[in-house]
């Protein structure tokens, strides 16, 4: 299935202020600089692209695939659980329009790794991503929502990048004509989730085969 966001989460799975609070980090580092941490470490495991293949805070995603498949019984996989809702299914007809499915046509079941069965068999599609489906999924719009080891990975990560802004870190100039210049100092990071937060997410990462 090729996913495209269409609604990301409005909110992230802690605050600032948890998380400075979290780390023991004082005015240091300001509210906003953390904040873009926070993001960033989210972002990491959250979503099509995270290391969990999880979607964490309330996000809508579209799904596009070929054809519905034939073989277990038309089985479905609907990634990034936790699942809260399927919106909408729809497909091109042989004259290529779209058509919704009706919803007393499928079932969902929810679960760890929730999926979709036809309860008939599915129709006939024509053309390249000829199928849409369309979800709603994460464990909620709080970031208490989310589990705690999960959140306090998230705290870690920022943390990691907060102590490597005054550590090995880049520094790059901007320079405005008449203006004059700013340095800003970029954290030098592999991209990795590093191993206490990899303990603490193993039990959510999922491995879909």
């Amino acid at each position: 299935m090729r996913l495209t966001l269409v609604d990301g989460p409005a909110v992230e799975p802690l605050t600032a202020i948890e998380a400075k609070a979290r780390l023991n980090i004082g005015d240091e580092v300001s509210d906003e600089v953390m904040e873009a941490y926070i993001t960033a470490a989210r972002q990491r495991i959250d979503g099509a692209v995270g290391w969990l293949g999880r979607a964490l805070i309330t996000q809508t995603w579209q799904g596009k695939l070929d054809e519905f498949p034939t073989c277990d019984n038309g089985r479905i996989d609907v990634p990034l659980p936790p699942l809260q809702e399927i919106t909408e299914i729809s497909y091109l007809d042989a004259d290529g329009l779209p058509v919704v499915v009706a919803e007393g046509d499928y079932q969902v079941v929810y679960g760890p790794r929730p999926f979709i069965v036809p309860l008939a068999s599915w129709p006939s599609v024509t053309g390249t991503d000829g199928i849409t489906i369309e979800f709603i999924a994460g464990y909620g719009d709080e970031g208490t929502d989310v589990p705690e080891p999960i959140r306090v990975a998230i705290a870690l990560g920022a943390g990691r990048m907060a102590s490597m802004s005054t550590r090995g870190s880049s520094i790059t100039e901007e320079v405005v004509e008449g203006v004059g210049s700013t340095r800003y100092a970029t954290p030098k990071d592999t991209g990795e989730v590093d191993h206490v937060s990899q303990s603490l997410l193993s039990t959510y990462r999922l491995h879909w085969v």
